[in-house]
């Protein structure tokens, strides 16, 4: 597996965009680092997003970022409040990365209250069940599950995936945001925005209530029925894309592996 893009490589590939695009970009910054980097073009109002560490899971990140893209155009036309992309979003080709373009939103580091949450959660649920496009039954568990069974021979993840994955795919297929959780949640001047739809999908509502961060007050504010049996095989399939993550980037987290692997081995009880 070859390494991944550092973010100087992410910087770079944002301001060769964005000067391709007529776009200013004198004093790019660097926002947020994960699986991806956000890059705030100033003076330009606008935000890249270029996957770097994601690729180790996900190697081609292109067909993401146009669900991505796509999903959240689609969202915005229909006022529900999320941070918007840029009117020509891409993803674009710079210097062999791909980049997105999206609105800069002003916002603070308040965290959303669990009540609000659960509430914005049953609103974007309704907004994405017209939504048009194909997309792929819980294409960023799935996928990153997939890579680590090729590269790791960890016997929990191959237990658990053997049992989990199989489960998964006769849940039922809604349109989700994916990788619903408080932190993809902005607190802006007009209120909170939804944010990071790359792992959007169709699966079952208790997918997008999974999170580890999500606590038992939004899951009651969700304005709906909500299979608590499933919720509890959603979360442990949540758990093994998190142990999958860890074992295909190599990272050294002894207390949150074995966290990991207490829980899923749970399950042959």
């Amino acid at each position: 597996m070859t390494s991944a893009p550092s973010t100087a490589d992410a910087v770079s590939a944002s301001v060769a965009c964005a000067r391709a695009l007529g776009l200013p970009a004198d004093d790019p910054e660097v926002i947020a680092e994960g699986h991806s980097v956000r890059v705030r073009l100033r003076p330009a109002a606008v935000v890249t997003r270029v996957v770097t560490i994601g690729r180790e899971l996900r190697p081609d990140p292109w067909p993401w970022l146009e669900r991505e893209v796509s999903v959240a155009n689609y969202l915005a036309a229909t006022g529900l409040p999320v941070v918007a992309p840029w009117a020509d979003a891409g993803p674009y080709m710079a210097e062999g990365l791909e980049v997105s373009l999206w609105h800069w939103a002003e916002h603070d580091s308040t965290v959303v209250s669990a009540a609000q949450f659960g509430a914005m959660l049953g609103r974007l649920h309704s907004a994405l069940d017209a939504y048009p496009g194909d997309l792929p039954p819980l294409v960023g568990p799935l996928t990153d599950i997939a890579t680590a069974l090729t590269v790791s021979s960890d016997p929990m993840l191959h237990r658990a995936a053997g049992e989990l994955v199989p489960l998964a795919l006769t849940w039922p297929q809604r349109p989700l945001h994916g990788d619903a959780h408080t932190g993809n949640v902005l607190m802006t001047p007009g209120g909170p925005v939804w944010t990071d739809f790359e792992d959007v999908c169709v699966g079952p509502l208790e997918w997008d209530l999974a999170s580890m961060t999500i606590t038992d007050d939004a899951v009651a504010a969700y304005p709906g029925p909500i299979d608590r049996l499933r919720l509890a095989d959603c979360r442990d399939l949540r758990r093994l894309q998190i142990l999958a993550s860890l074992l295909v980037g190599g990272y050294e987290e002894p207390a949150l592996h074995q966290e990991l692997v207490a829980h899923l081995g749970q399950r042959d009880r």
